[in-house]
């Protein structure tokens, strides 16, 4: 006998990928008991993605109808987006019928607090699946009197507020965001920081590779006090809460800066970055209980030096969800709530 699910019976699927534009990570998530991780997948993009993609933002190219180059990362995302969800459906023999929504971040192309843009086709992706789709989330964000950024702080929320607790959540991606829980209120949740970006940028363009592996490069470098100084006065006028887009940081470099030597711009990077988290922590009094996700917990380095400069024990969300897989869950999350302009198939 055929059962008919309601939505708390269904299950949902979450679709990001970050500013750093190397990966394209998928989730299908219950919502029925709290959280459940059902399945988990992730498809790495082609090297040029990034590379055009990154040109498409120096070029302050706005959307596809501006650039041939954007129109085509579009097409591939859609498909990649496609096969990640078919992906997902297969490895856990999940039917369509099963799946209430699906909620697709879209690869951002700008952002300010009036109005974002992303490229990617949840129409194409819900008639190629026949699944509903929402997606255009920070716009909806935006008309509801938000900043459309960042977005995740919903679902920390969800998953951390505790009566009677402090806590802060971090996500180290390109750009570095927090979410200060007092107890089971959503306190503060701002962009902090470059995050990854300015180590990822520093990467391609000096050593050829999409980031700096464990921070080893970083690890061997020495403080280049006058860049770091630069880089902190460039961001004074900065206040929370605040949505960052990549190029508010990329602007506080320029190409001269190359001409430091490799691992001390490295060592000075991953100080930046490090400091910022900091000044969010001190920020928001100092919470006993600080929690990581995103790409940057895999940067050792990094890691140890937010430590150093918080003075606190620091732990992952890979006790409830690997690190690599938050965001995702969180437009799932996203998603659930209808937080988004929907998308129905055609």
């Amino acid at each position: 006998m055929n059962i008919i699910l309601n939505k708390m019976d269904k299950y949902f699927i979450g679709v990001m990928t970050g500013t750093s534009a190397d990966a394209l990570d998928a989730c299908v998530v219950s919502f029925n008991n709290q959280f459940e991780l059902i399945e988990k997948a992730s498809i790495n993009l082609e090297e040029f993605y990034k590379e055009d993609y990154e040109e498409c933002l120096a070029n302050g190219y706005k959307t596809t109808e501006e650039s041939e180059k954007l129109f085509e990362l579009e097409n591939i995302l859609n498909i990649k987006t496609i096969k990640v969800i078919e992906e997902l459906l297969s490895k856990k023999q999940i039917d369509i019928n099963e799946i209430s929504a699906i909620g697709f971040s879209g690869q951002t192309v700008f952002h300010t607090n009036d109005k974002s843009y992303q490229i990617g086709d949840p129409q194409k992706i819900a008639d190629s699946l026949g699944i509903k789709v929402l997606s255009d989330f920070r716009n909806f964000d935006i008309a509801q009197g938000g900043l459309g950024a960042p977005l995740i702080p919903a679902f920390h929320k969800f998953l951390y507020s505790q009566e009677g607790k402090n806590k802060l959540i971090f996500n180290i991606g390109g750009i570095a965001n927090g979410t200060y829980l007092n107890g089971q209120d959503i306190s503060m949740g701002s962009d902090v920081g470059p995050g990854n970006c300015l180590m990822d940028l520093v990467a391609s363009k000096k050593f050829n590779t999409p980031f700096d592996l464990n921070g080893e490069k970083a690890s061997k470098g020495e403080i280049n006090n006058n860049l770091f100084n630069k880089l902190i006065s460039g961001c004074k006028n900065m206040r929370y809460p605040r949505a960052d887009d990549k190029k508010d940081y990329y602007e506080l470099i320029d190409d001269s800066f190359l001409e430091i030597d490799s691992s001390s711009l490295m060592r000075t990077l991953a100080e930046f970055t490090a400091e910022k988290i900091k000044e969010f922590y001190d920020f928001c009094n100092k919470p006993e209980e600080i929690i990581f996700h995103g790409g940057g917990t895999m940067n050792i380095f990094l890691m140890e030096l937010i430590k150093d400069k918080l003075g606190v024990e620091i732990k992952t969300t890979d006790n409830e969800i690997p690190s690599k897989f938050v965001e995702a869950a969180a437009f799932a999350y996203l998603a659930f709530l209808e937080k988004g302009e929907i998308f129905e198939p055609k």
